[in-house]
C-alpha cells in the first residue's frame, strides 16, 4: 500500500468521526495553509491520489484535532508493506514501529477529542451497567413477588398470568442465558422458593 494511501485512508476516518463534509475540511485547510483545497483536492487525498507535504500533515492533524501518528499509521493489518517511492518499500512492521519510537508516553499522543471519545465510549458502558443492573432488580422483584404468591397458596400455571409468565421468561433468559420452557416456570418459581 502506498503512504498516501495510508494517510488518506486515516484522513477520511479521523474527518467522518469528527463529522465534517470534504468541503469543510477543504476550506479549514484552504484557510490554515492559504492554498486552495477544495472538496475534490479531499477527495482526491483520501483516496491516495495525492502527495502531502510536512505543512499538510500538520494542518489536517490541527484541524482534525488528532496526532501526525494517527494520520500515518496502518490501520489494523491493511498491508505487509508500505510504499514510500516507486521500488521503496518498508516492511509494515518496521513502519509501524518508526513512526511510533519516540513516543515516550501514549497519554501524550491523546489528544482532545480522543479523550472525548474515550470518555463516551466509557459513559456507553456505565449506562449499559446501569440497565443491566436495572433489569437485574426487576428480575429479582419479580421473583419475589411470585414468592409471595407461592407463599400465600400453592402455585399453578393458572395463578401466573401469561404477561406475567413472559417477563419471568425473558427475565431467566437475561439472568442465566438459557430458556425458561412455557412448562418450567412453576417449577423453576417453587426452587427458588426453596432455595
Amino acid at each position: 500500500m502506498r503512504i498516501e494511501e495510508v494517510i488518506g485512508r486515516n484522513m477520511r476516518r479521523v474527518r467522518e468521526g469528527r463529522g465534517l463534509s470534504q468541503t469543510d475540511l477543504g476550506q479549514a485547510v484552504t484557510e490554515q495553509l492559504g492554498k486552495p483545497w477544495s472538496r475534490q483536492a479531499v477527495s482526491a487525498a483520501e483516496k491516495g491520489r495525492r502527495y502531502f507535504t510536512a505543512a499538510d500533515l500538520m494542518a489536517l492533524a490541527r484541524i482534525l484535532d488528532t496526532s501526525l501518528p494517527s494520520l500515518l499509521l496502518l490501520a489494523g493489518r491493511d498491508a505487509s508493506e508500505v510504499d514510500l517511492a516507486e521500488g521503496a518499500h518498508v516492511p509494515a512492521e518496521e513502519y509501524q514501529r518508526r513512526i511510533l519510537a519516540g513516543i515516550e508516553d501514549a497519554g501524550r499522543a491523546l489528544t482532545s477529542s480522543d479523550l472525548e471519545e474515550l470518555q463516551a465510549v466509557a459513559d456507553k458502558m456505565r449506562d449499559s451497567h446501569r440497565r443491566a443492573a436495572e433489569a437485574l432488580d426487576g428480575f429479582e422483584a419479580s421473583v419475589a413477588s411470585a414468592v409471595s404468591v407461592v407463599q400465600l397458596s400453592p402455585v399453578s400455571d393458572s395463578d401466573i398470568t401469561a404477561d406475567q409468565q413472559q417477563m419471568l421468561r425473558d427475565q431467566y433468559e437475561a439472568r442465566t442465558g438459557q430458556k425458561l420452557g412455557p412448562d418450567d416456570i412453576v417449577d423453576w418459581v417453587t426452587g427458588e422458593l426453596r432455595s
